[in-house]
């Protein structure tokens, strides 16, 4: 299924979210829910050829040698770029040897830093307890956002073998439900296995 006009992206990326949210158990504020559902619906109609140009320690480093609201709005595109991108193009950092919890990381510290400072913005106080829960949930949102990525076009036949490569990795419940619903049973070896 592919993403129909801007008119209806909202909506179309609402009901893969929420249906994503379910699946996995990951609790979010109706705030939350609705500022990811913009974030998507935002890059989904805007290109995103800036959001990987440019290292993410160096959009760090931008932020914090900033003030005020500018400091604040380059710390909350950051975590956006950072969220956006590990949940749609893990694989991009894979191959550049960037892990995924260095990731992790700096997004979950730009939000962290970005509700520090919507203390101090009367313009971004609504928004405080959002980036309070993405910088706590960080992790789990990225899942989110790739069980989102699956249901888009933008899904590859390598999918399948990245998903069970990683769960290789990780070993991850989660992962593995996600295999088995394609069809695939990760095989957990016996200790005997593993010792032979």
């Amino acid at each position: 299924m592919s993403i129909e006009t801007s008119s209806n992206v909202r909506g179309w990326f609402h009901e893969r979210l929420e249906a994503s949210l379910v699946r996995q158990g990951i609790p979010a504020s109706p705030s939350t829910r609705l500022y990811l559902v913009e974030l998507l619906a935002g890059f989904a109609e805007r290109p995103t050829e800036g959001v990987l140009s440019r290292p993410l320690v160096f959009q760090l480093a931008d932020a914090l040698e900033s003030d005020g609201p500018e400091r604040l709005e380059k710390l909350r595109s950051l975590g956006d770029a950072a969220l956006y991108s590990l949940g749609f193009f893990e694989d991009f950092f894979e191959r550049r040897g960037v892990s995924r919890s260095y990731v992790v990381t700096m997004g979950g510290r730009a939000y962290a830093d970005a509700w520090a400072l919507s203390a101090f913005n009367p313009r971004e106080a609504a928004r405080r307890d959002v980036y309070g829960e993405l910088s706590d949930g960080f992790e789990d949102f990225v899942e989110a956002l790739d069980d989102v990525r699956e249901s888009t076009a933008l899904r590859t036949p390598q999918d399948i073998v990245r998903l069970y490569e990683k769960w290789k990795r990780t070993r991850s419940p989660k992962i593995a439900r996600r295999l088995r619903s394609e069809g695939v049973f990760p095989a957990i070896p016996d200790d005997d296995d593993v010792l032979h």
